[in-house]
């Protein structure tokens, strides 16, 4: 019995967030955050409220840059020789019922029979 060999059982696509954004949403985000907040108050309120919009706008330009920069990611779950199934993240997916060698966290296919 091979013990990293296995058999793919299912591939399922699950979306999230990228992981970080590009710096756009947050320079957006936070000139516009800016702006608004110029607009209310005056004196020292005035600039107070300049400062937190654009603080508070330059946070939600990066999520909301990250929430559409999603990302997809393929959960594998494989039945090993022995029975047993782990699941696996990988970037690509992979043919189900594909014969696979597993090594940690990676599948590779088998090119031969082990």
């Amino acid at each position: 019995m091979c013990a990293r060999c296995a058999t793919v059982q299912s591939v399922t696509p699950v979306q999230r967030d990228a992981a970080k954004g590009s710096g756009v949403g947050v320079l957006v985000g936070g000139a516009l955050g800016g702006l608004l907040g110029n607009q209310v108050g005056g004196g020292d309120g005035k600039t107070a409220a300049t400062v937190l919009g654009a603080v508070g706008g330059g946070w939600a330009g990066n999520e909301v840059e990250k929430r559409m920069k999603k990302e997809t990611i393929y959960q594998v779950t494989v039945r090993m020789q022995d029975g047993s199934t782990r699941q696996i993240e990988r970037a690509d997916p992979i043919a189900v019922g594909a014969a696979v060698t597993v090594e940690g966290d990676t599948i590779r296919l088998q090119t031969t029979p082990e």
